[in-house]
């Protein structure tokens, strides 16, 4: 007994291969189209956030010394006057004449008469207010020994906007900001 196969005819097969081609066609027209519109957004609001933080001005306003009972203390005081986005997880660099560094996380800060001087999300530095940390700066030590007033060149004050672009302030020696 002989068995016959049928298959089907060549153009069938071919417009059946067209309309494979253009439903897979449309489907990825679909996904490429939603993946574009998905990433503008997503970079036009970075962009934006990117402007608004980049106006974002801090100034050191003041960094004082006291000794007391041989422990030096260093003030800081940062106004916020010109922006318009609230900054939070401030850290403090402090610098001194061998360019040795010590930084003060914001965790660490404690601000004059103000509980929530950490400044995070929930307590943000607002445009237009003031601020002032005082730090025992003995407690850090460079090569030549503990940081004083005298081996401090540099204070840099650096702060988040928006959770992610870093803002920041300097005062260096011989400024008017540094007494």
């Amino acid at each position: 007994m002989k068995m016959r196969s049928k298959a089907i005819s060549s153009m069938i097969a071919t417009v059946l291969l067209i309309a494979f081609t253009v439903a897979v066609g449309g489907i990825l027209s679909m996904w490429l189209t939603g993946l574009a519109s998905t990433q503008t957004e997503t970079t036009g609001s970075a962009a934006n956030a990117q402007v608004l933080c980049g106006r974002t001005a801090l100034n050191i306003k003041e960094v004082t010394f006291n000794n007391t009972a041989n422990v030096n203390y260093a003030t800081v005081t940062l106004s916020y006057n010109y922006g318009t986005e609230n900054l939070y997880n401030f850290s403090l660099t402090f610098i001194d004449s061998n360019r040795v560094s010590f930084t003060v996380p914001a965790a660490s800060l404690a601000g004059q008469g103000n509980a929530t001087a950490q400044y995070n999300t929930t307590y943000p530095l607002a445009p237009g207010m003031l601020q002032s940390w005082t730090l025992n700066i003995t407690s850090y030590y460079g090569p030549s020994g503990p940081f004083t007033s005298t081996s401090l060149k540099t204070v840099k004050v650096v702060a988040l906007c928006q959770g992610t672009y870093p803002v920041s302030a300097e005062c260096d020696s011989g400024q008017s900001c540094m007494a």
